[in-house]
């Protein structure tokens, strides 16, 4: 996959989201909603935040699917589960628990140890790392999510399930890896974004602006992800 292929993957994913601009956009509020509600139940919040969405993740996929033939999407796919087969679901999570899990070693081993409670924790008691140690989290995150790009995309686009899904997103992500590290830089740029606003603007303002951006570029993400699978999966 060249740079042209990448940048003709995100020129399509604005067009795509012009299909259904509104509808995408509440979709999006709605998975943000969800997935950071998660996130304040104390000591199983972010274990179920990153679970819960990556089942959501895979509906916004399917929504863009339906956008994608032409059709408005509706908001009710968001709540339709039971397409996915029980092996894609346990896929899904384990998708997102790996990076989750080495993103802690991460944190740890960069001398966090005591931050890692945090995230067994309860978010409105406990402190939370430092943002340069919450940033390095997230750095490692994304860096071992980026293996599994294509793993959510295969379900939705090719109908693959359970580990047969795993082992062809695995097998995607390396013959066209050009696209999961364009993804992953991009949410690397975000987050470094995100933690360097708050120290030239005001703490409200910074976390307003980085709030709405949260969403505009989560929304994008969804659908440069959903292009570039296309592109990968020859769809």
């Amino acid at each position: 996959m060249t740079v042209q292929d990448i940048l003709q993957g995100a020129a399509a994913a604005i067009a795509l989201l012009g299909a259904a601009p509104w509808r995408l956009l509440l979709a999006t509020v709605l998975f943000l909603v969800v997935a950071e509600g998660l996130m304040f139940i104390p000591r199983a919040g972010f274990v179920l935040k990153l679970c819960v969405a990556a089942v959501l993740a895979v509906q916004v996929l399917a929504m863009l699917r339906v956008a994608a033939l032409g059709e408005p999407p509706p908001l009710a796919i968001l709540l339709d589960v039971s397409w996915l087969a029980p092996a894609s679901m346990l896929v899904l999570w384990l998708c997102a628990l790996v990076p989750f899990a080495l993103g802690l070693a991460a944190l740890a081993a960069a001398g966090g140890r005591n931050d890692v409670h945090y995230f067994f924790g309860n978010v409105l008691r406990d402190a939370p790392p430092s943002p340069r140690a919450f940033l390095l989290f997230k750095m490692a995150m994304h860096a071992a999510a980026a293996a599994f790009t294509f793993v959510a995309p295969g379900i939705v686009l090719k109908g693959y399930i359970g580990w047969n899904a795993l082992e062809q997103g695995l097998v995607a992500a390396l013959l066209y890896w050009q696209a999961p590290l364009a993804l992953m830089l991009l949410s690397m740029a975000f987050d470094a974004f995100a933690t360097w606003l708050p120290k030239v603007v005001p703490r409200r303002t910074g976390g307003f602006v980085t709030l709405a951006l949260l969403l505009f570029f989560v929304l994008f993400m969804f659908a440069f992800t959903y292009t570039l699978s296309a592109k990968a999966f020859g769809i």
